[in-house]
């Protein structure tokens, strides 16, 4: 049991990043001087919003000895006027061979500045109400991503940052804008406050968009909404740097014109899981001069 308590311990981490790209928002996207252009009036409304999510077992791949998982993913996205806050709560229950029966509950609260540049995290996760995991810390880019990242829990630690790192507000926002370009992908290394990753190398790789009138548009969007099929795939540092080509995890999703996702994949070595989203609500933007 120990050995899946553990693998889930790294799923935990993956929802925290995934529930980032759900809820985005920007009047300009930017970075080190990089500017996105805004290439559709679509960019210009997006709002904060709430968005839930039902989890599954992906029976369409092998799982090793987890027979059952049932959960939601509750992601929640605050502009105030300084910077944005991301929420997540993530609640799965498992089960399996050999009496495998667990919940493991993941809690993260992030907040970023306007500019990209600052970040402070809080991440705890538990598994049947016993907690296995704590990190808290912050992290600081200068003009071109560069910088340095500081962690108070589990342990304190210090690292520093490639250049053109991305926190996970800008990310989102990023990926948006690539879709919006017609752009095709890209690659950057992404900081979330993982304390054993450190941070990501994520190749991000963007599909034709898929007409607002075309079978399968979410029902709960608004029908003039565009959406691109987007896959992630993300590496732990250490193994890229010594040439290793495997993720360590995969991510897919149907992006909507809005920032808002739907039809999730999280693709672990052991298992999988699929997600659909059931609600979504937008919430006030703040009015700053």
């Amino acid at each position: 049991m120990g050995k899946v308590i553990n693998m889930i311990s790294s799923a935990g981490r993956l929802a925290a990043l995934l529930s980032i790209f759900v809820i985005l928002f920007t009047f300009n996207l930017f970075h080190g001087g990089v500017v996105f252009a805004q290439t559709t009036s679509q960019i210009s409304h997006l709002r904060p919003a709430r968005a839930i999510y039902d989890l599954r077992l992906n029976k369409d791949r092998e799982s090793s000895g987890i027979l059952g998982v049932k959960g939601r993913m509750v992601a929640e996205y605050i502009a105030d006027c300084s910077g944005f806050i991301l929420n997540q709560g993530f609640i799965l229950r498992f089960s399996g061979s050999s009496g495998l029966d667990f919940v493991n509950d993941l809690q993260a609260s992030h907040w970023e500045s306007r500019d990209g540049n600052i970040i402070r995290f809080n991440l705890s996760s538990t598994i049947d109400g016993k907690a296995v995991e704590q990190e808290q810390g912050r992290a600081n880019l200068d003009g071109v991503g560069k910088g340095n990242a500081t962690w108070h829990l589990p342990k304190p630690l210090e690292l520093d940052l490639p250049t053109g790192t991305a926190f996970p507000a800008f990310f989102s926002r990023k990926v948006l804008a690539h879709a919006h370009s017609g752009s095709r992908g890209f690659e950057t290394p992404l900081f979330d406050g993982s304390h054993e990753a450190g941070y990501y190398l994520v190749s991000v790789f963007i599909g034709d968009a898929i007409a607002p009138d075309a079978p399968g548009h979410h029902k709960l969007l608004a029908k003039s909404l565009p959406r691109w099929p987007i896959r992630m795939a993300y590496y732990n540092r250490k193994d890229h740097a010594k040439g290793d080509g495997i993720p360590e995890f995969e991510i897919g999703y149907t992006l909507y014109g809005d920032g808002i996702t739907d039809s999730l994949t999280l693709d672990y070595p052991e298992f999988g899981l699929t997600g659909n989203l059931v609600e979504v609500e937008y919430l006030d933007q703040p009015s700053c001069e």
